[in-house]
Formats: C-alpha cells, structure tokens, sequence
C-alpha cells in the first residue's frame, strides 16, 4: 500500500514540475518576443533621434548657418547630478521657480531636485546675505 501511495505521490510531483516548465518555457519565450520588441523601439528611437536632432557635422541643407538649433534653448537647461547613480539629469531652467516640483532620474528613480532645494539656494544669495567689502581708508 506504501508503494500505491509513494507512486501516486511521486506521479502528482512530476506532474507539477512538468507544468512548472511548461511555465518557464512560456515566460521565457515571452520575455524573447518583448525583448525583440524593445529592440525594434530602440532602432526607431534612434533614428528619429538621428532625423530630429543633426549633429553638426551632419548638417547638410545648404544654407550657411551651421547652427540649426537656437543657442538660447540650451541656455535655459539645468544640469543636475544624481547623488545616487551619477547620471547627469537635465531639465527645464523653469521647473526651478514652480512650487511643488521633483525631479527624478530617469535611470534610478532617485530625486535629484526638488523646488524646497531651490528655496535653500535661493536663501543663500539673498541680496541682503550679500557681505559688502570693508572701505579701505
């Protein structure tokens, strides 16, 4: 009778683990299809990007002016290091001045700015903090 139930219990355990790879062969043939997926996303990223954003030596329409982009757009980016993975994040200079603002890397979710770190900077060049220089005499 031991043996009756040992090969009953011993059919129920293949059984489960032949439907446990099953399930791995699912999973990893879905994983292989979103990931060719993302592949595709990423080569037509990149060639919007090569489209919309002209190196300069790739500018090719004739004119004399080498600079297609207005410099005063990139005036107005901030650039901000994340204190967590090192990764330069850039912004809108203008997100500085609205109230209740995050800004968060977008490799690892950390914060790398708030409007309250603003607030703190902008204490500090308070132009009554300013130190005027002693007159010499």
């Amino acid at each position: 009778m031991t043996e009756g139930r040992n090969g009953f219990l011993f059919a129920k355990v293949l059984q489960i683990l032949e439907d446990m790879a099953q399930e791995v062969d699912e999973l990893a043939q879905a994983q292989d299809e979103l990931e060719e997926y993302l592949q595709e996303v990423d080569y037509d990223l990149a060639y919007l990007e090569d489209e919309l954003f002209l190196d300069d030596d790739d500018h090719v329409c004739g004119c004399d002016d080498d600079d297609e982009w207005d410099d005063s757009d990139e005036d107005s980016l901030v650039e901000v290091e994340c204190p967590v993975c090192e990764d330069i994040v850039t912004f809108d200079e203008d997100f500085l001045f609205d109230e209740g603002v995050q800004i968060r890397c977008p490799r690892c979710d950390a914060v790398v700015f708030e409007t309250a770190d603003f607030e703190e900077l902008n204490d500090l060049f308070d132009e009554d903090d300013v130190l005027e220089e002693p007159d010499e005499d």
